[in-house]
């Protein structure tokens, strides 16, 4: 078989050993993540005031990264593009669930990931915002069937800055590099401001 990744939707693994796999992964991401300093809510939350972009940075770095070796296996085909798992954007609900996303998290410095990693550790924050999470989603569920109208509304597909530039993949890809190497180059001069003007800002 020439292609062999995704290994389980390629057919190369059956769910069990993918299920393993996907266990694994997420105790070393986990691990990494604590690591790294990002089970820690004091090292998250200053990202939204411009005082400390170590997070932001860690995720476009993972971005890019990430992007780059597909770029790479499936220019090799050592990866089927096709059998990667895009979601299907809804534009409006997408947009709404971002906006308390970002809340949320800009008030509690959790996201839910690092909130798991927080409670592994015992952050009792963590486990505060975990609670939230849990009583959110038993709160949307229960009252999906009044939303579910919004909640599939702006429908989108699988939409990707391929679809929306009409581009090929390795165009979309060096869009995605100059984007992500922008958005460090704002937050560095945003972090530069706020530093000159100290708490005024």
């Amino acid at each position: 078989m020439e292609t062999t990744y995704p290994l389980f939707t390629t057919g190369v693994i059956d769910g069990n050993l993918n299920l393993f796999y996907a266990l694994f992964i997420g105790l070393m991401f986990g691990f990494i993540i604590e690591r790294s300093g990002f089970g820690r809510s004091i090292n998250i939350a200053p990202v939204f005031y411009f005082r400390n972009l170590k997070v932001s940075q860690m995720m476009i770095s993972a971005i890019l990264t990430t992007s780059t070796w597909i770029i790479i296996a499936s220019y090799n085909g050592w990866i089927d593009y096709n059998q990667v798992f895009i979601p299907t954007t809804y534009l409006w609900p997408y947009l709404v669930g971002g906006a308390l996303f970002g809340i949320g998290m800009s008030m509690s410095g959790w996201c839910p990931g690092t909130a798991i990693v927080g409670l592994a550790t015992g952050k009792l924050d963590a486990a505060v915002f975990i609670l939230g999470v849990i009583f959110g989603m038993y709160f949307y569920i229960d009252n999906f069937n009044y939303i579910i109208d919004f909640a599939n509304s702006g429908n989108m597909g699988k939409y990707t800055i391929q679809e929306a530039l009409g581009v090929d993949m390795y165009m979309a890809y060096i869009i995605t590099v100059i984007l992500g190497l922008g958005l460090v180059a704002f937050m560095r001069t945003m972090k530069s401001i706020r530093d000159k003007k100290g708490e005024d800002i």
